[in-house]
Order: C-alpha cells, then sequence, then structure tokens
C-alpha cells in the first residue's frame, strides 16, 4: 500500500525591515496585502529588537513575539544594536560589518526555528537598509524579493548610478548652479535638484557616505541574484521608471498606504504613536471644509529654529487654521514649538494668547487627518509614505523636500502629476514666510479643473483604480503571491 504524501508547506513569506519607522509602516501594510492576496500563506514581519521594543512596549521580553490583527506574526531580529543605533555613541565604521554580522547569525536561527515549529520559510521579502538579508536567503537556498520603499524613479537613478552614470550624476547633483541636468536610460531629464541626495556624495567623510555604501552592497546583490523588485508606486504614476531597469523585474504594487479602516489602526505599532490622537480630529471638526493646512516633516528629520519661526509665520499668514505636527525635540538649536499656538480644552480650538488659528501636536493618525473634509492642503518633507498617503486622498500638496529620495518625490509631486507646489529654498536651505505663504495659496486654490486641486483629485482616482480588484497593482501583487505559492509547493516534491 502506497504511503500518503504529505501535504506541501503552506506558502510563508518573511518580510526582514530596518528598525525605521518610515521602513516598518509601508512593510507592514504590504505584509497585510500578501495575507489577503494569498488567505493559505503566513507571513512572519521581522524587525531589528530595539525597534520591535518601542511597537510592542508591553511583552515581557524585547524578543517577545506577538501577532496583529491581520495574522502577522511579529518576532524580532537583532542588528546588533539592540538599544538602538546612536550615531554619537556608536562608530560609524563599524556599522555595516556589525549589522552584517549580527543580522546573519540572527536571521538565520529565526528560520531555523521556524523550520522546527513547521514554519518553513518559502521566500524573505527585505527592504534595502538590510542589505545583509539577501545573502542569507542565497545562502538558505530561499527565494527572495526586494520591496522598494521609495519611488520607482529613486530605484532607476540609483541604478544607473552604480551602472556606468555616477560621474554624471554626481557632477550634475553637485552643480553649485542648480542648474544641470541629466539623462538616464529610460528617464526624463532631471535637473540636479530633483536627484536623490545620496547620488551627490563623493567622499567617504561626508556624514551621509554609509547610505551610499549601503547602496552600493544592496546593487550588487540585485545584479548576482535578481530577484523581483516589488514597488511601493502605481504604474499610471511612473511608467518610465518601472520600465527604465529592463535588467530586472520591477513591478509597482502600490499605493500601500492603510486603507482607512479599522484593520490596521485597531493593531497599531507605530512607534511614536501618542494616546490623545482624538484631539486632532475633534479639532478638525470645528473646521470648515477645505480650510485646514496640515504640516508635518515625518519622523527623522530636525527643524532649524529660524525654519521653525518662518514656518510659524507664514501659516499665520495665510490666515488659514493649521495643524501642525512636530515631534518633542525636533527643533534644532534648542528652540522649542512651546511658543506656537496650541488650542484650549473649548470645541472652538481658541487658545493661547487671543484666538490662536492653530493646533501643534507630537503626533497624529495622519492618514485620519488627510481624510478629513477639512483638510485642505498639505505642507510636507516629501516622504514617499507621506506623498502617497496624500495622493490616495486627493490632498494638494506644497512639497518641501530635505534629502535622500525626498527631491524626486518633490519632482513627481509637482512637475510630473501637478498635484502640489514645490517651495523653493533660501540661501541658507529655509523656506521663507512668504514663499510659504504663496505656496499654501497656490495648492488651497481653486483654479477649475485646470488647478493644483482638481489635478490632486484625478490622481486620487488613479491611485484607487490600481489597488482596485483586477487593478494594475493588486494584478502584480496578485501574481506575486501565487508565483510564491507555486514555488513553495514545487520546492517540496
Amino acid at each position: 500500500m502506497a504511503m500518503e504524501k504529505s501535504p506541501p508547506p503552506a506558502p510563508h513569506f518573511l518580510f526582514v525591515v530596518s528598525g525605521i519607522q518610515g521602513h516598518i509602516n509601508p512593510a507592514r501594510r504590504l505584509a497585510a496585502r500578501l495575507m489577503a492576496s494569498a488567505p493559505a500563506a503566513r507571513v512572519t514581519f521581522s524587525t531589528a529588537v530595539s525597534a520591535h521594543r518601542l511597537m510592542f512596549p508591553s511583552l515581557p521580553s524585547p524578543a517577545g513575539e506577538d501577532v496583529d490583527d491581520t495574522g502577522v506574526a511579529y518576532v524580532p531580529h537583532s542588528d546588533g544594536y539592540d538599544d538602538g543605533y546612536k550615531p554619537g555613541v556608536h562608530a560609524r565604521d563599524d556599522y555595516m560589518a556589525r549589522t552584517r554580522a549580527a543580522g546573519t547569525e540572527s536571521l538565520s536561527a529565526i528560520v531555523a526555528a521556524l523550520a522546527a515549529r513547521g514554519r518553513p520559510v518559502t521566500c524573505i521579502v527585505y527592504t534595502f537598509l538590510v542589505v545583509w538579508a539577501p545573502a542569507v536567503a542565497r545562502a538558505l537556498g530561499i527565494p527572495s524579493a526586494i520591496y522598494w520603499i521609495q519611488p520607482a524613479a529613486a530605484f532607476a537613478v540609483y541604478y544607473h548610478y552604480f551602472h556606468g552614470h555616477g560621474e554624471a550624476l554626481a557632477s550634475c547633483a553637485n552643480d553649485p548652479a542648480r542648474g544641470a541636468v541629466v539623462r538616464l536610460p529610460g528617464m526624463p531629464l532631471l535637473r540636479s535638484d530633483e536627484l536623490p541626495s545620496a547620488v551627490s556624495i563623493v567622499s567617504p567623510e561626508h556624514k551621509h557616505y554609509l547610505l551610499l555604501a549601503m547602496l552600493r552592497d544592496l546593487f550588487e546583490d540585485l545584479d548576482e541574484l535578481k530577484p523581483r523588485v516589488l514597488v511601493n508606486t502605481f504604474d499610471a504614476l511612473e511608467p518610465d521608471a518601472i520600465r527604465a531597469v529592463p535588467d530586472l523585474e520591477v513591478v509597482a504594487v502600490g499605493p500601500v498606504v492603510p486603507d482607512g479602516e479599522a484593520s490596521l489602526s485597531s493593531s497599531s505599532t507605530d512607534m511614536f504613536r501618542r494616546d490623545d490622537a482624538s484631539a486632532c480630529v475633534d479639532w478638525l471638526d470645528t473646521k470648515p471644509a477645505r480650510s485646514v493646512v496640515y504640516v508635518s516633516f515625518g519622523t527623522l528629520l530636525s527643524m532649524s529654529k529660524r525654519q521653525e519661526e518662518e514656518m510659524r509665520r507664514g501659516l499665520e499668514a495665510t490666515g488659514r487654521p493649521y495643524l501642525w505636527v512636530a515631534r518633542q525635540g525636533a527643533v534644532d538649536g534648542g528652540a522649542t514649538l512651546d511658543s506656537a499656538p496650541t488650542p484650549a480644552a473649548d470645541a472652538g480650538g481658541s487658545g493661547g494668547e487671543g484666538d490662536a488659528q492653530g493646533m501643534v501636536v507630537e503626533w497624529c493618525d495622519q492618514m485620519k487627518v488627510l481624510s478629513h473634509p477639512a483638510v485642505g492642503c498639505f505642507v510636507t518633507h516629501c516622504g514617499w509614505n507621506s506623498a502617497l498617503e496624500s495622493i490616495t486622498r486627493g490632498v494638494p500638496m506644497v512639497a518641501v523636500p530635505q534629502w535622500t529620495d525626498q527631491p524626486t518625490v518633490a519632482w513627481l509631486v509637482e512637475a510630473r502629476m501637478g498635484a502640489g507646489v514645490r517651495a523653493r529654498l533660501d540661501g541658507e536651505g529655509v523656506v521663507e514666510r512668504g514663499e510659504l505663504q504663496r505656496c499654501v495659496e497656490l495648492a488651497m486654490a481653486g483654479g477649475g479643473d485646470g488647478g493644483v486641486r482638481a489635478r490632486a483629485e484625478r490622481w486620487r482616482e488613479r491611485a484607487a483604480e490600481a489597488v482596485a480588484a483586477g487593478g494594475s497593482s493588486e494584478r502584480n501583487l496578485r501574481a506575486f503571491a501565487s508565483g510564491a505559492v507555486t514555488q513553495a509547493v514545487c520546492s517540496s516534491r
């Protein structure tokens, strides 16, 4: 009598993500969507111990496991800095070797432990700063894919930087007049102030040289392993960039943002979350439709004392109510936002001295804010997560990019989409109050069918189409999930 074959293992995706909030958020959202696309699949999410501890502060052990409401399991890995990497304390030159050694050992142990529990990993999905993850996948014989959480345009620029165009890009990016342009294969012309900041780095002494070194390692692995590249974008937004790297399979699976439902908010693992989130929405409820200027510069950037003052004065000059998210200690030079007006407890939101027009908070649920009918525009640093969230809610943007991919995001917002206005900086890199006022007025003006607001609404519709059933990104993600399922079945035979 022939023995019955045991059923093949369920496909099991292991997400390996750096401990940065802006990487964790889009990766968590993709993990949840992947489970929805492949209901039989398992998903385990692994970020650094330091971030895991902040995400799950109630766990008895920093290395403890958790499962969220979508069924995603969370298991931390060590990156060698379990109490967090501190630039002023830890040597930068040791970072890559230390994270590679600790990450390789820790991730290998996680994979072995999952297999011992009957949950073998069949695909590793990693984000771009965990540059040691693909080598672990290769050593263990596990297929891998990279989840690129920046625009496809930034990916294409980096790819060409490491494939024969490095000198041209560095020369353009460092043009003192900021008027140089560069043409890359498959891409439109890009000006010097539209390029990712990393391509301007020419010296190992540069404070961000580590980022360039990590990108170099990443693209060397991509050349060798040629994994599928999942990009948090959609075909209608970046058709040229998606096809600008023919040597790799680059597929759009976005925009991957919260759905606005309770699915993720009920199991939020935001490292900067505060308990008073409802205060923002309560305040917005008192404001007219499309009247509020929302301001947020993400979780990493600091603001100079002068920029804080110019920002506040510019917002006041608009005469419009504003909601400003500013983390405590996010202003350089000892400045604080204590002097900015904050609402009193009354429902009208007036407070401080006299009738204050603004509210300043340390944290808010950004998707709830952008979804609120009172919000008329978003003054943003142009982090890609924030830009996509604004796009999917049809909110016009005032772009104030600072570094990394943000100048490229600002180019997409203003030049490619027409859904926002880019603020110009003075000689000290500051947006002056008059410039901010000008940009806010342009972004919030009606302008009929050709105005910024109308174009933002049209892009909201295109983004929704991409992730709807049968949309381009939904099909791409479903194809990736089903391919991984097939691969898992074949490898078990």
